[in-house]
């Protein structure tokens, strides 16, 4: 007998650890596999010290006084403000469905993006019935608010530990990287926004719609057919305040991903899998410089790593201890809320871009893998599963079939057909931009990540080498028995159909964006995955530490030659910085938009030529994007005289021209936008002869020479026969520029 107890007290046997692989074959590999990636990467991007110290220099980051930073409080107080009014919404609705947390990080990644996500289906609702009025959103901003610190008086967050009691010196540095990397993206959240697609469409299309007060057709912007739940979030911070509340609203949907990736990694992998998943992923060049602006990718990186964790939460309630009478009907229904969840949450991310698609296809896929004991359930859960997801993006489909006739314009024209407004060859065009790629070869397939890593595919300039470096061989690193289980399998199933749907769609390595937790998450986990390679696993956390090191360098680099900066501290005003050209930014047509802004009354309607960004309007406008046919080769088309074309124009309201020559030629050459033959050119040359007036003009100037002009032109009924006419800058400047060979100057038949 006391033999035996003496055998239970020495507790169950422990399966020591086991390397999979011998260090003698890892050391080599590594080594050299290791040094054929980062010489090929940093051949091509090879940092400069001399640049990184002149960055550095202090000397050159003056404030410019107190407003300034009184200004950047306010807008930060707003934007924690909104976020928090939103975790309120989320928190509430979560509760009352039921579900409890492990701890507070985890309660609050879940309460924002239910919040964010609920919220925008709100804003939806008030578009549809035209109430996008500033009172519309923030009463009940300002009722979540009050509520939520109601809440969290009565109701603590939840408690469980998610931080070590000890820490060491290399966890204290990817703290310290990861923390300064939020601060430094902060810092570029807080600009005026020169992001091209910003200005184009995700903040532009909400513009719109805060101008008409409700969601509308934009006629000329193929963008505005999109899905836009990332546009309703910004449609609230327009109303509310600005666009540096949307940008912000943008920058903390990454901030609470890589919560979510510390959250996840500690629940089921490692408290520092968690923490160096989470750096890998935030220090990607591509996600920090989607900080900057008020995009897609982080509000759809976001929800889809949110129903990821859904789908990994799930597993604790496959075998529900008491099965209630709605369970007999619809089988663990009730018991798989966590499922429903990570429906949800596919459907707001295919809400806020069609490749929200390729994540919710991971789950789904990941999903099928656990329940493949059971393939008539799965089956009959992932019916339910499509059925919920499509609740959140059926809005943006029948928005688009009852103005396209096609529910996914501008994909599947081939089934759907093209609307008579749309030019086949743009919509064409648009479609081989956004694929970056020409017809899939499969060497080309095959090489697509050595590609990207080494900067030969377009966009992926600065891509981190760690992907291709540690995910193809991290699994060796791994003990036997190997940790993780489950979890690794899921991340695994997850990342790979994103990366492979997406590769056989485009090279543009921000759409890839999704796979990045994952990612990070399964290269930290191997770093930590038992006592095994001690040395190894050593020697490859510094490189990880020195690659996230260059995605931060890269990425202030870029910050930096922008100017960004400058008119962060106040050094210029947002008014200098926009109306001048800057690397990224060219040729502004922002003092021509301020002119009509600040032109008293209504102003009528300005119809913008030569330029497809139209955000920083606050008047009603008409834009057309490069994918679009052009609106002043439209109406001089379908005149006979000028005097005509002058009347369609007024029936239709416009008031204005805005004309930005430089633009103009560059749109021209590079899209056919202005596609006049010579009848329509001389119809419109007449048109500009009896009835514009110029009010306004902005030059740029470098070295003393101009290269950019900007005008607002007055449309006129009759013109002074004393008046001299403005100078025709698009007969004379642009049509000559664009195709020498076309006929000007002539008189309409």
């Amino acid at each position: 007998m006391a033999k035996h107890k003496h055998k239970e007290a020495r507790g169950p046997k422990i399966t020591p650890e086991k390397e999979r692989f011998p260090g003698w074959l890892l050391w080599p590999l590594f080594f050299f596999w290791g040094l054929f990636i980062f010489r090929n990467n940093l051949a091509r991007f090879t940092p400069d010290l001399n640049s990184l110290f002149f960055i550095l220099s202090p000397q050159q980051y003056s404030i410019g006084g107190f407003k300034v930073l009184l200004g950047h409080a306010s807008n930060m107080l707003s934007g924690l403000a909104f976020l928090f009014s939103c975790f309120a919404l989320g928190r509430l609705s979560l509760r009352l469905c039921g579900f409890s947390f492990l701890n507070a990080l985890e309660e609050g990644v879940f309460a924002e993006a239910a919040g964010l996500g609920l919220f925008s289906v709100f804003m939806i609702v008030l578009g549809v019935s035209g109430l996008l009025y500033p009172w519309a959103v923030a009463v009940p901003l300002l009722a979540l608010a009050v509520y939520g610190v109601y809440d969290l008086a009565k109701r603590p967050p939840a408690g469980g530990q998610f931080w070590p009691k000890r820490l060491e010196l290399s966890d204290m540095a990817v703290l310290a990287l990861l923390l300064f990397s939020l601060l430094f993206n902060l810092a570029g959240a807080l600009g005026p926004e020169i992001f091209y697609d910003s200005l184009v469409y995700h903040l532009a299309v909400p513009g719109f719609y805060a101008i008409k007060h409700k969601i509308t057709q934009m006629s000329y912007n193929l963008y505005s057919n999109l899905p836009l739940t990332h546009g309703m979030l910004y449609t609230a911070a327009l109303l509310v305040k600005d666009e540096i509340l949307a940008k912000l609203i943008n920058y903390s949907a990454l901030v609470f991903t890589a919560a979510a990736v510390l959250a996840a990694g500690t629940r089921y992998l490692s408290w520092r899998a968690g923490l160096w998943g989470a750096l890998i992923f935030y220090t990607v060049f591509h996600t920090m410089a989607t900080s900057w602006t008020a995009g897609t990718e982080a509000l759809l990186t976001f929800f889809s790593v949110a129903s990821l964790y859904a789908l990994l939460n799930h597993k604790e309630e496959e075998k529900p201890a008491r099965r209630e009478p709605n369970q007999r009907r619809f089988g663990n229904l009730a018991g798989g809320k966590w499922l429903w969840l990570a429906a949800c949450f596919a459907g707001l991310a295919m809400g806020v871009k069609y490749t929200g698609l390729f994540p919710a296809l991971g789950v789904m896929l990941a999903y099928a893998y656990k329940a493949r004991k059971t393939p008539l359930i799965a089956a009959r859960d992932l019916a339910v599963f499509t059925l919920i997801a499509s609740f959140f993006v059926a809005p943006w489909l029948i928005k688009n079939y009852v103005y396209k006739h096609n529910p996914v314009y501008p994909f599947a024209t081939g089934v759907f057909g093209l609307d008579a407004a749309s030019d086949p060859a743009k919509v064409e065009g648009f479609l081989g931009e956004t694929r970056q790629m020409g017809e899939l070869k499969l060497k080309d397939w095959v090489m697509h990540p050595w590609n990207i890593t080494i900067g030969k595919a377009g966009n992926s300039e600065y891509f981190s080498p760690l992907f291709l470096f540690l995910l193809p061989f991290g699994f060796m690193l791994a003990v036997s028995p190997p940790a993780g289980g489950g979890a690794l399998t899921v991340l695994w199933l997850y990342f790979l159909t994103v990366w492979l749907t997406w590769s056989c769609a485009s090279t543009m390595v921000r759409f890839l964006m999704p796979a990045y937790p994952a990612a990070g998450l399964l290269m930290a986990h191997y770093l930590f995955s038992g006592a095994p390679h001690k040395a190894l696993k050593g020697a490859l956390k510094a490189v990880v530490i020195l690659s996230c090191l260059c995605g931060v360098y890269w990425s202030a680099l870029v910050f930096y030659t922008q100017g960004r900066y400058k008119p962060v501290l106040g050094q210029v005003s947002k008014k200098e910085y926009l109306s001048r050209t800057q690397p990224g930014y060219p040729y502004s047509h922002y003092a021509a938009m301020q002119f009509i802004n600040d032109k008293p009354g209504a102003a009528g309607k300005t119809l913008i030529v030569g330029d497809g960004r139209s955000f920083y309007m606050k008047k009603d406008f008409i834009v057309s994007s490069v994918f679009d046919k052009t609106p002043l080769v439209e109406y001089a088309a379908a005149s006979n005289t000028g005097e005509e074309m002058y009347e369609r124009m007024k029936a239709d309201g416009i008031t204005h021209l805005l004309l930005n020559v430089a633009e103009a030629i560059k749109l021209g050459k590079g899209y056919r936008m202005f596609y006049f033959d010579d009848r329509s050119l001389a119809v419109f040359n007449a048109f500009w002869a009896a009835h514009a007036r110029e009010v306004f003009f902005d030059e740029e100037v470098q070295n003393g020479q101009v290269f950019n002009r900007t005008a607002v032109y007055e449309l006129a009924a009759v013109r002074d026969p004393k008046e001299t006419p403005p100078y025709n800058f698009m007969s004379e400047v642009i049509m000559k520029n664009i195709n020498p060979k076309i006929a000007v100057g002539s008189s309409p038949p």
